[in-house]
């Protein structure tokens, strides 16, 4: 088997794993090492044979469309995954090592969208949060790490708003689109060609729109942007990397937001992070239809619910918060749905 058969089967394979990413790993003997990130942790699924990984990853460059002459720049690119039996698009991002280009490929989202009543989320910070985000104006900040289920839990309370009102126009700026949402106006970020997050906010705020989600502040530029239209008729959704709810008022104000702006902007924070959920029909003891002894995930979260909340204490990172992260992995403990390695796992 040659390097492009290698790749073509890997692809192939890959829905069968219900992985959410593939990782290939360049080695110094030629070949790539191929891990799949599963349920939050990666494992390896196989190696290719010595010498044959350089052709192995100009054939994906080439199923992405992009030059496979160009080594020693970094590429991003999408692979269309229908003819592996991937449903939808993936995205395909190569990073040049001293060992050769390192792969990461990000597979659509799996499984039908939750309701939101479906997420896991505590009752009553989702009441908050749907009352939150069907303000007239605001910003509502979800957090988290890479993987943390932060673009399932805005894309379910967007279909409600689209749901519930024809006339509520929404419009939504990510990177990647990673599902496609009927009713919604969903522009696609895409650095290749001179775009980011701060030029195309200000392009959506000419379109008459009523909520506008911005897929991820990364700079100041982004937050300012944000925080105007928040203040200026605007509900906006967004996210950010944070660990933990009380992190990210002090986060925008290090990256230049004034705080008599984003104060009266700032409806809520929700910080989100997923938990595996003991297999039940295996006891935990590992299965074949389960990894490790888990399968499924669920939600737990920080929640802070800025209006009224001491400034200062926002300020400086101390606000109260209405839910915790401790407090639900507790109970997913106490009730043995959850391991105690788990909680130090997410919460370490």
């Amino acid at each position: 088997m040659d390097g492009a058969e290698w790749i073509e089967t890997l692809l192939a394979d890959l829905p069968a794993t219900e992985a959410s990413d593939l990782i290939l790993e360049p080695q110094d003997d030629g070949s790539l090492v191929a891990k799949v990130r599963c349920q939050g942790l990666c494992r390896e699924l196989r190696r290719c044979p010595p010498g044959i990984g350089k052709v192995a990853i100009a054939r994906l460059k080439a199923i992405a469309g992009l030059p496979a002459y160009i080594t020693e720049q970094p590429q991003d690119g999408r692979i269309d995954g229908a003819p592996f039996g991937i449903d939808g698009d993936c995205r395909f991002a190569v990073l040049p090592t001293v060992r050769g280009g390192r792969v990461a490929l990000r597979l659509p989202a799996l499984g039908a969208l939750p309701e939101p009543q479906e997420l896991g989320l505590p009752t009553a910070v989702l009441d908050a949060l749907r009352a939150q985000v069907r303000s007239a104006d605001g910003l509502v900040l979800l957090t988290g790490p890479t993987g943390s289920g932060k673009t399932t839990t805005i894309h379910s309370l967007l279909r409600e708003l689209a749901n519930e009102r024809v006339d509520r126009q929404i419009l939504t700026i990510e990177d990647p689109v990673e599902r496609l949402l009927p009713g919604i106006a969903q522009v696609e970020v895409r650095a290749h060609r001179g775009d980011d997050f701060a030029g195309t906010l200000r392009a959506a705020l000419r379109q008459d729109v009523d909520v506008i989600v911005v897929g991820e502040i990364r700079d100041q530029d982004t937050a300012l942007t944000a925080v105007q239209a928040a203040l200026c008729g605007h509900m906006v959704i967004a996210t950010m990397h944070t660990g933990r709810a009380r992190e990210a008022v002090p986060r925008l104000l290090s990256m230049g937001v004034a705080d008599h702006l984003l104060l009266p902007a700032l409806r809520g924070v929700l910080s989100q992070r997923l938990v595996r959920l003991i297999h039940e029909p295996c006891r935990g003891e590992g299965c074949g239809d389960c990894v490790g002894g888990y399968r499924g995930r669920q939600v737990i979260c920080d929640y802070i619910s800025c209006t009224g909340a001491d400034p200062i204490a926002l300020k400086n990172g101390a606000a109260v918060e209405q839910a915790t992260m401790e407090q639900q992995i507790e109970e997913l403990v106490a009730s043995r749905r959850t391991h105690d390695d788990e909680r130090l796992r997410v919460l370490a």
